[in-house]
C-alpha cells in the first residue's frame, strides 16, 4: 500500500515549481547548493527533485559549469503561451509588425506580472542596429517605459509595491531610484498616454511605450518600441511616440471586440 498522502504529493510539486521559477533572466543558471539556500530547502531534497526534473527535460546541467538551467521541455511548453488562439499576443501580432515597418525599430508587447513586466510578443527590426527583447523576458517596473506606464495608469499602491520588491535598484546611471522622482513623471505619462525610457534599464537603449486599454479603462498591456539611443533624435522620437500610441489604440479597439475575455 502506498503510504504517500495527496498532501505530500502536493508539497513535492510545490517544491518542484519553486525550483523551476527560481530561474530568471538575471539568474539563468543556478547550482544545487545555491537553490537550496535561496529556497530554504535541504540540499538533498533539491538534488532529488532536480534529478526528476532533468529526467523530464524540464531542467538540464550546463556541461561546462555543472549548474542547472531551464531545459528544452520547459522551453517547448513555455513557447505555447504566445500561441494561444485569440490570445493578446496572437491578436497583436499584425499590429506590432506594422509598427516595425513604420518605425524601423523593434517592438514588443508586455503585460504586468506582479511588480515586473513580462514580454509576451516581439517583432524584431530588420536593421543591424537594433535592440532585442525576447518572449518571456522580465524586467523591473521602475526601469522600463512599459513599467512606468503601468505604475502611472494603475492603482496608486502599485508604485509602492514595486519599490518594496526592487528598491528601485540602479541598473544604470540613468535609472530612477526614488519614488518621489518617479511620481513626478506620472502627470506627463497620464496626460500624454505614453512613457519613455532613456537608458534606464540598459545603457544606450531607449524606448517609448503606450497603453492597451480594456473596455473598462484598465491597462492590460503595453506596446513598446525600442531602439539604440544614438540613432534616434528628438524629432524621430516624437514620430515613434505617435506611431506607438496609434498602434496601442488600434489594439485597444481589437481587444474591445472580445467581450468578457481576459487576456494574458
Amino acid at each position: 500500500m502506498n503510504s504517500t498522502s495527496p498532501a505530500s504529493h502536493r508539497k513535492t510539486i510545490d517544491k518542484a515549481m519553486q525550483i523551476m521559477t527560481a530561474f530568471t533572466q538575471d539568474r539563468p543558471e543556478l547550482g544545487v547548493t545555491e537553490l537550496a539556500e535561496r529556497l530554504g530547502m535541504h540540499k538533498s531534497v533539491v538534488s532529488r527533485i532536480a534529478a526528476t526534473l532533468k529526467a523530464w527535460g524540464m531542467v538540464e546541467s550546463n556541461p561546462v559549469t555543472g549548474r542547472l538551467r531551464v531545459g528544452s521541455a520547459a522551453f517547448r511548453i513555455g513557447s505555447l503561451f504566445s500561441h494561444h488562439p485569440n490570445s493578446l499576443a496572437d491578436v497583436a501580432g499584425p499590429s506590432l509588425a506594422d509598427l516595425v515597418a513604420q518605425t524601423h525599430h523593434s517592438v514588443h508587447l508586455s503585460v504586468r506580472k506582479g511588480e515586473r513586466i513580462l514580454v509576451v510578443a516581439t517583432v524584431e527590426s530588420p536593421s543591424a542596429l537594433r535592440v532585442i527583447m525576447r518572449v518571456g523576458d522580465e524586467r523591473a517596473l521602475h526601469a522600463t517605459a512599459a513599467g512606468k506606464l503601468f505604475m502611472a495608469l494603475s492603482e496608486p499602491g502599485l508604485m509602492r509595491a514595486a519599490y518594496r520588491a526592487s528598491g528601485f535598484k540602479a541598473l544604470t546611471p540613468q535609472t530612477i531610484t526614488t519614488m518621489a522622482e518617479m511620481e513626478r513623471g506620472f502627470a506627463r505619462i497620464r496626460r500624454e498616454r505614453a512613457a519613455h525610457n532613456r537608458g534606464e534599464n540598459t545603457l544606450g537603449a531607449g524606448a517609448v511605450a503606450a497603453p492597451v486599454m480594456s473596455r473598462t479603462g484598465e491597462v492590460i498591456a503595453a506596446v513598446s518600441c525600442v531602439f539604440p539611443l544614438h540613432v534616434v533624435d528628438a524629432g524621430q522620437r516624437s514620430l515613434i511616440e505617435k506611431s506607438t500610441k496609434a498602434c496601442a489604440e488600434k489594439l485597444s479597439v481589437k481587444v474591445a471586440q472580445f467581450p468578457q475575455r481576459t487576456f494574458a
